[in-house]
């Protein structure tokens, strides 16, 4: 009899999980937060967040990837519901409505060991050749340092992984700095050992600490109620110590000393 309590009752559950309405979710690649795995897989600090969120929400998420722009875009048009993870600026804020902070980041510059680079202000950097990802929100004073001249800047396209192209050409001595979030470029480190060896960097963020969220498209049928049950729905998720879970999954160090004030 317990048996087919059982079974009946994961039958149940798989016939309401069948009827959940699906919700189009959306993001770019952005390792550990959000990425494809060399197998198709969908991973991430904030895939595993959000996904998990709109799952408590009740929906089925349907998650497809594309590069930032395409991704960007498309969702900001209403073809999907919820792009993540990015950070907020006028331009975005016209399009979508932003979640509660989903995770702090901090870029800094990245480097050859072997060179021997500080900087107080980014005008210190003037001999220096930068790479950057065109299309990137990074803080005001960096974007008005490019505008200026400040520094000689590289700009490369956001294709589908621009941090990896950026520490091939620092490996390759074709720049001398990156602009990345630091927990971006040491999961990529930690995959690409001989880069590792000779590639650190200058623990001095580029402006203040900053956070990504999930941002629900204006475009989208009721998206101000929607952001307001996801926000509600990812304030239990954090009660319940979801977020603190997977985090400690990710062994996101850097991550999580960022956070480490935070109350959940």
């Amino acid at each position: 009899m317990a048996k087919i309590t059982l079974f009946l009752l994961f039958i149940n559950l798989v016939y309401q999980s069948a009827l959940a309405e699906q919700l189009p979710l959306l993001f770019a690649n952005f390792p550990p937060v959000n990425y494809v795995d060399q197998q198709g897989n969908m991973h991430g600090i904030s895939y595993e967040i959000i996904t998990g969120v709109v799952s408590d929400m009740g929906y089925q998420p349907n998650v497809r990837t594309l590069p930032w722009k395409r991704a960007y875009h498309t969702a900001a048009q209403g073809k999907a519901a919820i792009l993540f993870t990015f950070t907020q600026n006028e331009q975005r804020k016209r399009e979508f409505y932003f979640t509660d902070m989903i995770l702090p980041i901090a870029d800094v510059f990245f480097k050859k060991k072997s060179k021997q680079i500080q900087w107080e202000t980014l005008a210190d950097l003037a001999n220096y050749r930068i790479g950057y990802t065109d299309g990137y929100n990074y803080h005001s004073s960096f974007l008005r340092a490019i505008a200026n001249k400040a520094f000689i800047a590289r700009k490369s396209p956001a294709l589908e992984h621009p941090e990896l192209q950026h520490l091939k050409n620092l490996y390759n001595d074709r720049i001398d700095l990156i602009i990345c979030e630091v927990n971006v470029c040491l999961f990529h480190l930690r995959n690409n050992p001989e880069w590792q060896a000779v590639i650190d960097y200058i623990p001095k963020p580029i402006g203040p600490i900053r956070s990504f969220h999930a941002g629900i498209s204006k475009a989208w049928p009721n998206s101000e109620k929607l952001l307001k049950q996801f926000n509600a729905a990812y304030r239990n998720f954090k009660k319940q110590g979801k977020r603190k879970a997977i985090l400690t999954k990710y062994k996101a160090a850097e991550l999580t000393n960022l956070i480490k004030n935070e109350k959940e």
